[in-house]
């Protein structure tokens, strides 16, 4: 684990960053969801390893060994992550996000089209579009079979809770209760091929927006795995295959 210090202010903030392999070698950068941390992508990091790929894991601001912080805009989780991959001089790589993760990890490739190879969306929310989206509630959430689910993994890997800064998602679920029609239009400018992962109606995100979400990017494909919000975790071996595949 590396410890790197953003400028922020008068001070600095702490972000967390687990790799391996040669990171300044193209590897997989992997992104997680809210509540998560890096050690919630173990099993996906241990395959990219079997297949011969560096990754870099980092914890977002709020979670895991990285510093919670005074903002949580989404632009906020996207530029530290642009600065990671700065800091590790990294030039060009593949992303991997997961929910807040993934909706960062668009973020980032929206500005760095040049940088982002492969690009893996998996239960990405996106921004709304109209009254009905916001009617919708198409935000980073849980339904009751998530929250079991997410009780059973914490069981096992209680950290990410522990550390997870808890004022945080009052802090982003107003970000999502507004419309952004300029999110999608900048879409098309998204050249990197994208793979988006849905985890179907067990999800409280419903396939059709991210379908919707598959047809806006240039060169994307979708792919649907019937496991709910955290495909990787509950369809672990599923969700490796479909990136090892795709990366």
């Amino acid at each position: 684990m590396r410890l790197l210090r953003r400028p922020d202010g008068a001070g600095a903030l702490r972000l967390a960053v687990a790799s391996s392999g040669d990171v300044t070698d193209h590897p997989v950068v992997l992104v997680h969801g809210m509540g998560g941390d890096h050690s919630t992508w173990r099993s996906l990091h241990r395959e990219l390893q079997t297949a011969g790929r560096s990754v870099v894991s980092v914890d977002l601001r709020g979670h895991g060994r990285s510093a919670h912080a005074k903002s949580y805009g989404l632009n906020d989780f996207r530029d530290d992550v642009a600065f990671v991959v700065d800091e590790l001089g990294v030039e060009e790589f593949d992303l991997v996000g997961h929910s807040l993760g993934a909706h960062t990890a668009l973020r980032l490739a929206m500005t760095m089209p040049g940088r982002v190879n492969r690009l893996v969306l998996e239960e990405c929310p996106p921004m709304p579009r109209d009254q009905a989206d916001l009617d919708e509630q198409i935000a980073p959430a849980s339904n009751l079979g998530e929250t079991v689910r997410g009780i059973l993994a914490a069981a096992s890997n209680p950290l990410p809770l522990l550390r997870f800064d808890h004022s945080l998602p009052k802090k982003v679920a107003p970000q999502f209760e507004v419309t952004d029609v300029d999110w999608w239009r900048r879409l098309s400018t998204v050249t990197t091929q994208t793979l988006v992962i849905s985890g179907g109606d067990a999800s409280f995100l419903p396939p059709r927006h991210l379908r919707a979400l598959a047809a806006a990017l240039p060169d994307s494909s979708f792919q649907l795995i019937d496991a709910g919000h955290s495909v990787h975790r509950d369809r672990g071996q599923e969700f490796s295959s479909a990136v090892l595949r795709f990366v």
